[in-house]
C-alpha cells in the first residue's frame, strides 16, 4: 500500500512522497528513507514480549522512516481517495441509488464475495498501487460483512459504513507497515510469537484509528460527504503520526 509499488521499493532510496501525491505542489523535504531504527526496534519486539519495543518501532516509523507528521501522511493520497470512493459507494447504496456502473438491482441477492469484487473494481484506479489498495478494501469489506451470505442493500446502515471506514484505514496502515518491516518479524523465535506481534501491531493501529477518527465520523454521520471523509482521513493520519512520534519520548 502507499507509494512503495509505484517507486523503487522500500530499500531506503525511494522518495518519501512521489510527485503524484503532492497535489498542492508544496515543497517536500528530500529526506532519505531511514527504516533501520524502525526495523531494529521491531526485531527487538519480535524477540521480546515488552510492548515498549513495538511502540518505539512505530515511533521511528512515523518520525524517521516516513519523514514525520508533515510528510508521512502525504504518502496516502491515493488510498484516501479510494476511501472516499468506498464511502460514496455505500452511501449511494444506502440511499437506494445506482452508482456509476453498479446497479442496485444487480447487487441484491448476489453472493457477498461477488458483490465485494464488483464494489472494489468500481473504486480502484489501475496503477502501481492498485493491488495494495485492493487488499485493504477486500479485507475491510470482508470483515464488516462477515457472516452475510447474500447482499441486501436494506441492511446497509450508518454504523456499518462507519465501521467500514475505520477498518479500511486500519488495514491500509497495517499493510504498509508490514510491507516496510521486511524480515523484522523473522526474529520471532516461534510462529506463535510472530502471530502475537502481528496481532499486537494490528491492535495498536486499530486503537489509534478509532481514537482519531471515530468521533468525527459518528458526530456527523447524517451529513457526511465524500470530501468530508477524505478530510477526516487526512486529519486523522496527521494526528496519528503525531501520537506515534511521541512514543519516542516515553
Amino acid at each position: 500500500m502507499g507509494t512503495s509499488t509505484s517507486s523503487k521499493g522500500t530499500n531506503g532510496q525511494s522518495p518519501l512522497v512521489p510527485s503524484w501525491a503532492n497535489e498542492d505542489n508544496q515543497p517536500i523535504p528530500n529526506i532519505d528513507r531511514n527504516l533501520k531504527r524502525f526495523r531494529g526496534e521491531l526485531g527487538k519486539a519480535a524477540g521480546n514480549k515488552s510492548s515498549n519495543h513495538l511502540k518505539k518501532a512505530i515511533g521511528h516509523y512515523a518520525k524517521h522512516a516516513t519523514g514525520g507528521k508533515t510528510v508521512g501522511p502525504k504518502r496516502y493520497q491515493k488510498i484516501i481517495r479510494a476511501g472516499g470512493g468506498l464511502f460514496d459507494v455505500f452511501k449511494n447504496i444506502q440511499a437506494g441509488n445506482d452508482y456509476l456502473g453498479l446497479k442496485l438491482s444487480d447487487l441484491n441477492g448476489q453472493p457477498i464475495d461477488i458483490v465485494i469484487d464488483k464494489i472494489i473494481e468500481i473504486i480502484l484506479e489501475v496503477d502501481g498501487d492498485a493491488e495494495r489498495i485492493r487488499a485493504s478494501l477486500n479485507q475491510s469489506l470482508s470483515k464488516c460483512l462477515d457472516g452475510v451470505e447474500d447482499f441486501d442493500a436494506s441492511q446497509i446502515s450508518d454504523d456499518l459504513i462507519i465501521d467500514l471506514m475505520l477498518n479500511y484505514t486500519s488495514e491500509y496502515l497495517f499493510e504498509e507497515i508490514m510491507l516496510d518491516s521486511r524480515t523484522s518479524f523473522d526474529k520471532a523465535d516461534t510462529p506463535e510469537k510472530f502471530l502475537e506481534l502481528e496481532n499486537d501491531l494490528h491492535a495498536l493501529i486499530e486503537s489509534c484509528v478509532d481514537k482519531h477518527m471515530s468521533e468525527q465520523l459518528k458526530e456527523n454521520k447524517d451529513t457526511l460527504t465524500r470530501n468530508d471523509i477524505e478530510t477526516i482521513q487526512q486529519t486523522a493520519l496527521k494526528e496519528i503520526w503525531t501520537e506515534w512520534e511521541d512514543y519516542l519520548n516515553d
